[in-house]
């Protein structure tokens, strides 16, 4: 059964976006009297398609439960090409709350706020695509350019920073750590470079914030795979390691 966000809820009536009303009608070829699940402010409802006009009335709320029992914030240094747009829709389906473009100073790609903006809006398309594919319960948020001043903002109950050096030192306990004293309803955050890493001082920056260096295992891994690797470690330790 297809899977729609709605844009609000009014008088048991869903309101879907055109975009989507143009997928359910004309690819999905959806008529009146089918079912379909929208989805609203955290909560699932199943509908029926009442007219071809975009009528979708509510039937049902349905018991979900795709979520994380915490909320993960991903800050993920700017990669060169279209990585980014991989790992939104990878991260997405992984369970991730909130992602962080950010501008390290390492970052290759150079950009700013308002070129920046353009982008953000075909990452929300993505985010929105692959929460649908992968039965979340809401959109992750996909923020505006943060840079290094603006990191402070997203700050939660654990923060932690991926970095080369940890795993050079053989320090590999601080990641399973810190996940494991996390408790349910909390949040975290982490970050990832870009392909040449932090600079020390940007390291210094984060651990003056609070932010915590790790390692994340015995191998360097690349920097699009690393926040894959990190959102599976927090899925097995919350869902399947219990």
């Amino acid at each position: 059964m297809q899977r729609y966000f709605a844009k609000t809820l009014n008088d048991s009536y869903m309101v879907l976006s055109q975009e989507d009303l143009h997928h359910l009608y004309h690819v999905m070829r959806y008529r009146p009297g089918d079912h379909l699940i929208s989805l609203y402010q955290g909560k699932t409802y199943l509908c029926v398609i009442e007219d071809e006009q975009g009528k979708i009335r509510v039937i049902q709320e349905v018991e979900e439960d795709h979520e994380l029992d915490v909320d993960v914030t991903l800050i993920y240094g700017l990669p060169k090409g279209d990585k980014l747009d991989w790992v939104v829709q990878k991260a997405c389906e992984l369970g991730v709350f909130r992602i962080v473009p950010y501008l390290s100073k390492r970052s290759v790609i150079k950009t700013d706020q308002e070129k920046f903006e353009k982008k953000r809006e075909r990452l929300k398309r993505i985010a929105k695509e692959a929460a649908q594919q992968s039965t979340r319960t809401f959109i992750p948020e996909i923020t505006s350019l943060c840079l290094p001043s603006q990191l402070e903002q997203y700050l939660s109950d654990i923060n932690l920073v991926a970095y080369e050096e940890s795993s050079r030192q053989h320090e590999h306990s601080a990641l399973a750590k810190s996940l494991r004293s996390l408790k349910k309803h909390g949040s975290v955050t982490f970050i990832i470079g870009p392909e040449g890493g932090f600079e020390e001082a940007e390291i210094q920056w984060m651990k003056n914030l609070g932010f915590i260096p790790c390692s994340l295992g015995k191998r360097i891994l690349r920097s699009e795979t690393a926040p894959l690797y990190v959102l599976s470690v927090i899925g097995y330790i919350r869902e399947l390691e219990n």
